[in-house]
């Protein structure tokens, strides 16, 4: 029996697995894996996508392809801006280790050094979080805590304030949950210890010295001389493009998605592919740059090696038929693919979507980034990364990641819109009178919701937000999509606002896109 078993998994790392020596020439790779993309991208409706793959300190494939707005005709192309979305902590955790390097602060630093007033909701944690503890998601914290609260719209200060509302989840130091705000916060450690606006920051610590010259930070970010020149000869557009999936169909977002940049050092950098082929030969050369490295060896190993372990997080992401485990350092995640050890990180908010992986022991990287995107629309830039690794790994069990991805994300949507009809089925009535619904209600972390009448419907108002008519979906719930409450979420997002009654009047109301902190009820103001 042990030597039966000893066979079978010696020809299922034959099959699946990789030597570390059969690498395919990427002459004999390229034709097939662009004309996968292509074929990929028209089955899922991604308006554009570039690609761009480095081998040995050079660009070996950059191309775009498809349009930079859906149902137009202006293509994209090397210089096409593109949101990265969270590939941003990848930069920002660069530049951190810079600003140690330079001894402006250290990885072990107290964030209450430079933040007294940022407090968690345990008393013990929020006294001995550390930057590194920011930087590597592992501060117990539920994943994505105030994620909701960005999408919203709300402001850094807010968020930051709020962020002692959200109960802690996970051990301290031990459990991986991944963080958008927390490595936001990095943005006024990073303002208060050099005394520099962060533009001005990343371009003289990063952008400048790794010759970036067409990647920005920030919305307000004025465009470098060398966009403006593209823009002249219409090569480029200033600003990236935004598209979501909704019904089935693409749809362009011409507002774009602000809340890409209410903590920018999480999320909020713009870039191209001729740039990120730079910054993927810079990563890949230990940031080397004229024979120096921009980052010390020290700082960044410290980067790459594994703060926390990720075995208990289930993710698309990383199939298990080729990952074997997964970790997180700062700024990476850190796995293995088909035997090959890998550098990766990806990110995706509405509108937008991008993935890059690094082979380091080959000195390969490749970079995906499209203008379509949002938690629940798409992983394209995943599949095609892990389609390049199958042909360049010749990995033999192949596999259609894009389908794959697309058919699992799709899965998933026609479960849940099953589930909403079957619960609809299980609590079938009209809805009561509209005015028993009309009321002001309110909860401990997001506030005031109204709710009116309007022209036969109910209109729910938040903040400053545009109202946003509600329709009946059956008995005591009605609907809305998140996308016209805010552009932080996409169609995908389906909005639920569930009324509870009591003596007459609706006394409570749940939506279930405000799914965070202590108490997710609201209820209504007397």
């Amino acid at each position: 029996m042990k030597r039966f078993f000893a066979i079978f998994c010696l020809i299922f790392i034959t099959v699946v697995s990789t030597s570390g020596q059969d690498r395919a020439p990427l002459s004999s790779v390229l034709p097939i894996f662009e004309t996968y993309i292509e074929k990929s991208r028209v089955a899922e409706s991604i308006p554009g996508v570039v690609v761009v793959i480095v081998k040995d300190g050079k660009i070996v494939y950059l191309k775009g392809l498809g349009v930079k707005v859906a149902g137009k005709n202006e293509p994209v192309d090397g210089h096409t801006p593109f949101a990265l979305a969270s590939v941003t902590k990848n930069f920002t955790n660069t530049l951190i280790a810079r600003l140690v390097d330079q001894g402006k602060l250290q990885w072990t630093d107290l964030v209450s050094k430079y933040l007294p007033d940022f407090r968690l909701s345990d008393p013990k944690i929020s006294q001995d979080l550390r930057i590194e503890d920011l930087l590597s998601h592992r501060s117990g914290l539920p994943g994505f805590a105030g994620d909701s609260l960005i999408d919203l719209g709300w402001g850094a200060s807010e968020i930051i304030s709020a962020m002692k509302a959200f109960p802690m989840e996970g051990e301290f130091r031990k459990t991986y949950n991944y963080q958008n705000v927390l490595v936001g916060i990095v943005d006024n450690i990073m303002e208060k210890v050099t005394g520099k606006p962060l533009a001005q920051l990343y371009q003289e610590e990063l952008f400048g010295p790794v010759g970036l010259k067409e990647t920005r930070f920030g919305e307000k970010a004025p465009p470098t001389f060398w966009q403006k020149l593209l823009s002249l000869f219409q090569r480029g557009a200033p600003q990236p493009t935004f598209h979501d999936s909704f019904q089935g169909k693409t749809r362009s977002l011409p507002k774009g998605n602000p809340v890409l940049f209410t903590f920018p050092a999480s999320s909020g950098i713009i870039s191209t592919g001729e740039d990120m082929g730079k910054w993927l030969i810079f990563q890949l050369n230990k940031t080397v740059i004229n024979g120096k490295p921009l980052v010390s060896e020290a700082n960044l190993k410290e980067t790459r090696s594994p703060h926390v372990d990720m075995a208990k997080q289930g993710r698309r992401q990383f199939p298990k038929n080729r990952v074997t485990k997964v970790q997180y350092g700062m700024g990476w995640f850190i796995h293995d693919y088909a035997g090959a050890p890998v550098l990766s990180h990806m990110g995706a908010m509405a509108g937008t979507r991008a993935a890059f992986f690094l082979l380091p022991e080959d000195n390969v990287g490749i970079a995906v980034m499209t203008n379509l995107g949002g938690m629940r629309n798409s992983l394209f830039p995943e599949a095609i990364c892990d389609k390049f690794l199958d042909l360049y790994l010749n990995v033999r069990d192949e596999q259609d990641w894009a389908k794959i991805f697309r058919d699992d994300m799709r899965g998933y949507q026609e479960k849940y819109q099953k589930q909403r009809r079957v619960d609809m089925l299980q609590n079938l009535g009209p809805a009561r009178d509209l005015e028993e619904y009309t009321g002001t209600y309110e909860n401990a972390l997001y506030g005031r919701v109204e709710i009116t009448k309007s022209n036969g419907s109910l209109v729910l108002t938040y903040k400053d937000r545009t109202p946003v008519t509600l329709s009946h979906w059956n008995s005591n719930t009605f609907q809305f999509e998140g996308s016209d409450l805010t552009p932080g979420w996409t169609g995908a997002d389906q909005g639920e606002v569930l009324f509870s009654h009591d003596r007459g009047k609706s006394g409570r109301m749940m939506i279930n896109l405000f799914h965070e902190g202590p108490d997710t009820v609201f209820y209504r103001v007397s």
